[in-house]
């Protein structure tokens, strides 16, 4: 079974630590990018070479000078080729490595022929070390081979400068002793020695981070957001190489103080409780729920393609209002559930909804983060959550929940209410600088209607019902999310947001990007 399955495969599958953990294949790609910078650092210095030996710098004897003259246009010629492979899109990663490892030996066998050859002419005195050792040692350090591949090639390239003086001693172009071959020797051992260090480091390095990129079965990607207590990656599958987004709890979250810690554990655990038991389509979907090695805890999610509801009106500006009401319905139909499985999600704002295409259908919502989810008529929790911040954010929250009273759905009525405002008109409903006088406006004062301060025309039934959920009686609001559902649908004459028209505007989006 461990023969059929790849290694990235296994180690998707392992738990426990695994110290053999093969590195993301972002690792082989950015290899990739590094032999393209070598390769360019070796053809800038062989052309400065080579344009030293044209101009008669140096004093040379006819074969030194055409040595000097083949070994830098040799040089030149294999750094260009391999600077020119590394931009081939037809070639793989893994491939581009293998020819720069052969392009490392060849260079070397050059630098140990030539160098040796040529240096004898000039001083009558064969070198030891050469600049064998220099490339072993840069290579090592700024190309990401696997240590094994790294200490089988650079042994091969080492065992070139000794090797290069008994050829050429054999073949009568040099006059070598026994205190040549000791010294080439040495040196090779020593510029080995030294990139092995180099690898192993770097090798080290780059599998900490391989570790430290993985959660579970999942590899991490890029980053996608940060929130208060926690931070959402791009991740994809080992296996199944399906995207994901995944959130870890964040890592200042674990070193808190011990109840403050736990209160963050406990919250992050019940988001991933509370989403993986609800299944409207448009709650977002979880995947998977663990711990890390290091004991970091994540959850993994399925990885939306397109921007939630605030950054939405930051970049479109107000939603026209067929639309909005489509969006509307959408999250309804999410909390719909939630609140007939007795939860409230009680941080309910714009950035909290994802619209996106999904398979084949556009303009799909999704309710995000039920991280602050609890039994609905949950008393005596509606204060502080973690020290210095409220239950929810303040510029979407239910007057019954600024207060310690009756937090159920009414509560995410009032916060749905508030997103449409913002949807209509692209303004919340109470704007002030200071936290305190946004909570007070929210609990005393009435907002001022929808129809005057949105651009554009608002259905006066519309109007009606998203001023209806900004009550500040719960019992004035939609009595629950299906009814809110039902009113949106008939505020609004004529047809209703289509599918054609979803189509053409992120058909008009993509085209834009």
């Amino acid at each position: 079974m461990r023969t059929l399955l790849p290694a990235r495969w296994l180690a998707a599958m392992r738990t426990e630590a695994d110290t053999r953990h093969e590195p993301p294949s972002e690792a082989t790609h950015e290899s990739r990018r590094r032999i393209r910078v070598a390769a360019g650092l070796g053809v800038a210095a062989y052309l400065v070479l080579l344009v030293s030996v044209l101009s008669g710098i140096s004093h040379d004897g006819t074969l030194e000078r055409t040595l000097d003259l083949t070994n830098d246009v040799a040089g030149f010629v294999l750094c260009g080729t391999m600077f020119l492979l590394t931009l081939a899109p037809r070639l793989s990663d893994r491939t581009v490595l293998t020819l720069a490892l052969g392009f490392e030996f060849l260079i070397s066998a050059l630098i140990s022929i030539v160098n040796p050859w040529a240096s004898y002419l000039h001083t009558g005195h064969v070198p030891g070390l050469t600049w064998v050792v220099p490339v072993l040692l840069l290579f090592s350090l700024m190309v990401p081979v696997p240590l094994r591949d790294s200490m089988i090639v650079s042994t091969a390239c080492a065992l070139t400068m000794p090797l290069g003086i008994t050829l050429l001693a054999a073949t009568g172009r040099v006059i070598a002793s026994a205190s040549d071959y000791w010294g080439s020797s040495i040196a090779a051992a020593v510029g080995l020695g030294l990139a092995f260090v180099a690898s192993r480091t770097l090798h080290g390095a780059r599998r900490e981070a391989a570790v430290a990129r993985r959660m579970g079965g999942y590899e991490l990607l890029k980053p996608l957001g940060q929130g208060g207590m926690g931070e959402v990656w791009e991740a994809r599958h080992l296996m199944l190489a399906r995207p994901a987004a995944v959130k870890l709890i964040l890592a200042e979250r674990l070193q808190a103080p011990a109840e403050a810690r736990e209160a963050a554990v406990q919250r992050f655990t019940r988001e991933a409780q509370v989403t993986a038991s609800l299944r409207s389509p448009y709650t977002v979907q979880l995947f998977d729920f663990g711990v890390s090695d290091d004991g970091v805890l994540y959850y993994a999610m399925e990885l939306l393609e397109g921007m939630n509801l605030e950054h939405y009106v930051y970049r479109h500006g107000p939603v026209e209002p067929r639309r909005a009401v489509h969006w509307l319905k959408q999250a309804c139909h999410s909390l719909g559930e939630a609140h007939a499985s007795g939860l409230t999600h009680r941080d309910l704002k714009p950035a909290n909804l994802f619209v996106c295409h999904y398979g084949r259908e556009h303009d799909f919502v999704k309710v995000l983060d039920f991280g602050l989810a609890r039994p609905a008529s949950h008393h005596g929790d509606a204060r502080l959550t973690r020290e210095g911040s409220w239950l929810g954010t303040p510029g979407w929250m239910a007057p019954e929940q600024i207060f310690d009273g009756d937090t159920g759905p009414a509560a995410d009525l009032y916060a749905l209410g508030c997103v449409a405002y913002w949807l209509l008109s692209g303004l919340r409903p109470f704007e002030a600088a200071e936290r305190s006088e946004l909570l007070r406006q929210h609990a005393q004062v009435t907002p001022p209607p929808l129809a005057e301060r949105a651009t554009q025309p608002i259905p006066p039934a519309l109007d009606a019902v998203v001023m209806a959920c900004l009550a500040k009686d719960p019992a004035s609001r939609p009595h629950d999310a299906d009814e809110l559902s039902d009113r949106l649908a008939r505020s609004l004459d004529g047809e209703p947001w289509g599918r054609a028209e979803a189509e053409a505007w992120w058909r008009g989006e993509a085209q834009s990007h």
